[in-house]
């Protein structure tokens, strides 16, 4: 069934009220009295979801130890009441999710997905029971076709399908799985060596939690092993990170219709230099899966490319997934590598 505005409330309650910590019955109450209204109307409006949501806000307001009341709320400053209503790109995003819920599951062991990026073309074999991932790629411009092995390359199906489909529980595995992969390492310049000249270790990159959960929902999303239900909610933990930008009209490289999905990167990088690189994917709007993946490496961003080795020109990283199917066995190299 597709999301209604009850099933967005709960989340966004459940979302705001986490830092508070209320009475767990608040959340309940609150989509409880939106559903009577609902049965009454049967029409779900942005309007309805302000309300309930303003009702929350006040909730939030009075909770002993907190802010004063909200505008509207017995107690409060007299002035206009609050109005709290989805943004359009959450609308899209939560349209999005419920697609994606409706998915059937992968049926098979092996997931096999063919990709472009630049000309070159790559079908990769991951295993949905060891992550194991075989992968062939198309030789191009005299280079003869080639094969590859990466073992344990993905999480599991099993593994996606552990992982939390909660709003505030999934968007905090994503901020833990970052911090995994992204664990400092000790810098072998800093020991002191007869007869090294000393480098500077440059200052830290600042990446927010915002960065992360996007950064960890965008790249989980590709991935073929991932089910419907934690699709549905990664679409979700996205509709909450501030600065994403929906654009529902967009289309692929390919010319596909897409739903564009895209985030400016202004992590601090060091020397106080901001790249501002631009993280985009387009997703189908029938099925909720990934068509196309990008990166925007604006000029001066050290990305050098054969056409231009000096790293002054923006530079698009592009892949597009053309297919995903599923087999029982691993497929031969399409390309006779």
């Amino acid at each position: 069934m597709p999301a209604t505005d009850e099933d967005i409330i709960r989340d966004l309650l459940h979302r705001y009220t986490d830092h508070v910590r209320p009475p767990a019955s608040i959340a309940t109450e609150v989509a409880a009295r939106q559903r009577r209204r609902d049965r009454r109307r049967r029409v779900a409006s942005v309007a309805a979801t302000g309300a309930a949501l303003g009702t929350a806000a006040g909730v939030i307001a009075i909770v002993p130890g907190h802010s004063s009341p909200a505008p509207g709320v017995p107690g409060a400053p007299s002035g206009a009441r609050p109005v709290i209503r989805l943004t359009a790109d959450q609308r899209v995003l939560y349209h999005l999710s419920s697609v994606a819920a409706r998915q059937p599951q992968g049926q098979g062991r092996y997931a096999v997905m063919s990709t472009d990026g630049d000309n070159v073309k790559d079908t990769s074999v991951i295993d949905s029971r060891s992550g194991n991932m075989w992968s062939y790629q198309e030789g191009s411009d005299g280079s003869p076709s080639g094969k590859g092995f990466s073992p344990r390359y993905s999480p599991t199906s099993a593994q996606f399908a552990a992982m939390p489909v909660g709003l505030a529980a999934l968007r905090a595995a994503l901020i833990t799985q970052w911090d995994s992969e992204h664990k400092p390492v000790q810098n072998p310049l800093r020991t002191k060596v007869p007869g090294l000249r000393a480098i500077p270790v440059p200052r830290p990159v600042t990446v927010t939690d915002d960065d992360k959960a996007f950064q960890q929902a965008s790249d989980i999303l590709w991935n073929p092993l991932v089910g419907p239900a934690l699709r549905s909610a990664l679409y979700k933990v996205l509709a909450a990170v501030p600065g994403v930008t929906v654009n529902p009209s967009a289309r692929d490289s390919i010319g596909r219709p897409a739903v564009e999905i895209s985030r400016v990167d202004d992590s601090g990088l060091p020397g106080g230099r901001s790249d501002e690189d631009i993280y985009a994917t387009y997703e189908s709007p029938a099925t909720g899966t990934v068509l196309e993946s990008t990166v925007t490496y604006p000029p001066g961003s050290d990305v050098v490319t054969p056409q231009d080795p000096t790293g002054n020109s923006t530079v698009v990283d592009t892949t597009v997934y053309l297919s995903v199917t599923w087999a029982d066995v691993i497929p031969a190299d399409p390309y006779g590598g």
